[in-house]
Order: C-alpha cells, then structure tokens, then sequence
C-alpha cells in the first residue's frame, strides 16, 4: 500500500529528491541544515588535501592515518547533526499540516498570463511539502503521463514523411483548464480506493476554495502545480477511448493540444473522423475550439498544418517543417520589446542599458541551459526549434533584427550586435552561459516572460 501520509519520511524524501535534483529548499528554508552541510562539505575538502600531501610523500602514513581517522569522525558526527536538524524541522512541518482542518492557502494572483487568471499557494515550506506530496501520490495512483513535446514532434515528423495515405485531426480543447467540472473531477478522485482520506481532503479543500474564489463549480487554479496532474486524470479516460477510435495510426495530446492520425481503410470513414472526437470530448462536458483542423492527405496531398510550435507543410512525397506563426510573432515581439526597454533605459542608465539589451538578443539568438528551472532544461534557438527542416524563418528574423540594429546611434552597440544571427545560432548550436540574475534580468522586458 502506498504511504500516502504528511510524515516525516515522506517529506524527508521530497526534500533529499530536491537536493539531488540541485533545488533550492534546504538554502532557502533549512539555512541551519545548510550550514552544517558546508562544514561538511569543508571537512571533505580537508580529507582531499591531506590525501593529495600523503600521495607526494608530505606527510607520514602515520600521520595521515591518524589525521583521516579524526576528519571522518569529525563528518560522521556532523552528518548525524545535520540528519536530526533536518528530520527534526521536517517533524514541526508535519505538526502543521498533518492535521484535518489544513488547506493548501489559495490566493488569485494580480496579474494575468495570456489574459487568464493565475493562482498562487504561496511559497511556505509547508505548501512546498504538502503540494509535492500531493504530486506524488497523484502521479503513482493514476499513473499520470507527463508527455514530451520532442518526444511527440519526432513521432510525429516521421509520420508525415511516410508516404502512406493519411487523415489527420489537429483540435485543441476550448479553455481547457476553466471547463473542467468539479463534480465531475471529484467523482474520479472519490472512486478510486487507493487514494488516502488525506490526499482526498486536501485536493476536495483547494477544488473548493478555488470555487469559492472564482464563483464558480468549473475550472482549474492555473499556476498550481497540483492542477496539471488533475487536469491530466480528468483527460485520461479521454486519451483512452480517442486511442482506440477505429483507423486510428497515432494519438497524441500535450497539455489541450491534440493531434490524431488515421489510417482510413474506407474513403467514407474520413468523414467521422473529427466527429467521433468531439463526442468523447463532449461526453466530459468539454467542447472544441474554432482552431480545430481536418487535414486530408488523401485526396489533397498538399496540405499544412501547426503543432506545438511547428508548422508542418506537406507537398507530395515532399515536407517541411517550418516555425509556427505564433512563435515566430513571439521571437520578433521579443525583438521589439528587447529595443523599446533600451530606449526607455538608455537616457538614464546608459551603460546598464547597453549590456542589457545585448544580453536579450544574445540570448534570443543563442543557446543556454536554465539551471533555475526544475527540469534544468537546454533552451534557445537551436533547442527549442531542433526539428526545423529549414531555416527561411530563422532568415527572416534577422533581417528584421537587422531593421532594428539600424536605428540605433552607438556604433559600438550597432557593431556587437549585428555579429549575432538566429541562423547562426540554429546552425552552429551557438552556446551561451548566464547567470541565474542575468536570467531574470533578461526576461523583464518580456511581457510573457
């Protein structure tokens, strides 16, 4: 049976994964645990130097012997020291929260993100163990897929350039996280044996209280870890029937993306393709949007279509994949708002504006890796658009960085950054290292940072 409760042990093996994964929590919620991981951390320095003395015959095997003997026990002793400071903190989060009246702090945040309302828990210790405890549980009960965007545009591209005779369905579902029912979702969540009365309340508690704040009975907090996973069980039993539509060759969904590809065996199949679709997504009371798409390889073999990014154009036998029209707008509003916060700043910070807008465009036309983020994952030009079949759009992009370069009157700035090129970057897998405050620094200007 899975341990599903607020312990000590549970938390203690959210906070160890968190450390391994190179987080954050014990630095900025544990500093007395972290402190005595330095000593550590100093105490194995010392043991490294004294070995590297004993291998260049500096020091006696005597004394070296002795000398480790010491350190170690001085590490062993701080180790036990900082297990029973973090056990013995992680016992006074459990007393908070294991209890039955605990709720997770919903709060409607002040600003928006693509014109939709955000949510927030907080960033207490306490939200930080119960929402990840929460995840966890989720995640082995109902086995929730977390699907990879590359993943899925590598299957994908390979099926395009199979020649053989396809019907594919591009749907995305209609405000997604806003139409999901909380009867509907709860009834899932209730149904299921293996889900403790805790993990229950809880969840029940942050449905309920997002209800209270939105006034409504539909819909999901956005900005709550915990939502993705809920959202990703309500969708579930959707995934499973879409998947076994009859002529269906592949499935996929991403987020409320979703693509479908048949196989027809019958010409007259085709036409209840899309239906059959919106049936099952009706059915758990969700619709589809108007950017739904049926693209018919059969009979018109020269079609296109965007997915996750991508713009897919088929031409016979022949494809490309190109980027989509909304990412390519995002790349060049990025371009403009870069230029608009350089001119805002130049007058009176000219230095600090200089360097931050060669940063912006360093980054936009280069390759990093964010190592502020949870998946530590490598992003830019190259990394984020590796599936491009070709480069005219890269192209474009700088001509009209170049168009913007051009209206500027420090020649020195005009000169550094003219030398930087998407095409280059995407080409050369151009690689550029920043700092964490350099990050930040270059997304404010953004305004979907």
């Amino acid at each position: 049976m899975l341990d599903q409760s607020f312990s000590v042990s549970n938390f203690r093996k959210i906070y160890d994964l968190d450390r391994k994964n190179k987080g954050s929590i014990e630095k900025e919620y544990f500093p007395d645990a972290y402190k005595i991981r330095l000593k550590i951390y100093l105490l194995k320095k010392v043991v490294r130097s004294l070995l590297k003395r004993h291998k260049l015959n500096k020091v006696t095997s005597l004394y070296f012997d002795n000398k480790k003997e010491n350190l170690n026990n001085h590490i062993d002793k701080r180790k036990e020291q900082l297990s029973n400071e973090i056990n013995s903190k992680l016992e006074g989060i459990v007393n908070l929260v294991d209890v039955k009246g605990y709720a997770l702090p919903l709060v409607k945040s002040t600003f928006k993100v693509g014109g939709k309302d955000i949510y927030s828990i907080g960033k207490s210790v306490e939200t930080i163990f119960v929402s990840r405890q929460i995840q966890y549980t989720l995640n082995s009960i109902f086995n929730v897929k977390v699907n990879n965007r590359e993943l899925i545009v590598s299957r994908l591209s390979s099926l395009i350039q199979d020649a053989s005779p396809k019907y594919i369905v591009r749907a995305d579902v209609e405000k997604f996280y806003e139409s999901i029912k909380h009867k509907n979702l709860l009834d899932i969540l209730h149904s299921s044996p293996k889900l403790s009365v805790t993990a229950r309340r809880v969840i029940t508690q942050l449905i309920r209280s997002y209800a209270t704040i939105s006034g409504d009975d539909v819909g999901l907090p956005r900005g709550v870890g915990i939502s993705a996973y809920l959202s990703e069980i309500y969708m579930g039993s959707i995934d499973q029937e879409i998947s076994t539509l009859k002529d269906i060759n592949y499935y996929e969904r991403y987020v409320d993306d979703i693509i479908a590809v048949f196989s027809p065996t019958k010409l007259y199949n085709t036409a209840d393709y899309l239906s059959h679709i919106t049936n099952i997504i009706e059915k758990r009371d969700l619709k589809l949007n108007n950017k739904t798409k049926e693209i018919n390889l059969l009979n018109y073999p020269n079609k296109s279509f965007e997915y996750l990014g991508y713009l897919f154009e088929v031409k016979g036998k022949n494809y490309n994949i190109k980027l989509s029209r909304n990412r390519k707008l995002r790349l060049t509003d990025r371009i403009d708002e870069s230029f608009q916060q350089y001119f805002k700043d130049k007058a009176k910070t000219p230095k600090k504006a200089h360097e931050s807008i060669l940063s912006r465009i360093r980054f936009l036309t280069g390759n990093t890796r964010l190592y502020n983020s949870k998946s530590k994952a490598f992003v830019g030009v190259y990394f984020s658009n590796k599936f491009l079949t070709e480069t005219s759009d890269l192209e474009e992009l700088d001509v009209y960085l170049i168009t913007k370069i051009n209206l500027l009157k420090d020649e020195k700035l005009k000169n550094r950054l003219s030398k930087l090129s998407f095409k280059k970057g995407f080409q050369e897998q151009v690689f550029r290292k920043f700092t964490i405050r350099e990050l930040s620094n270059i997304t404010k200007a953004w305004k979907n940072g």
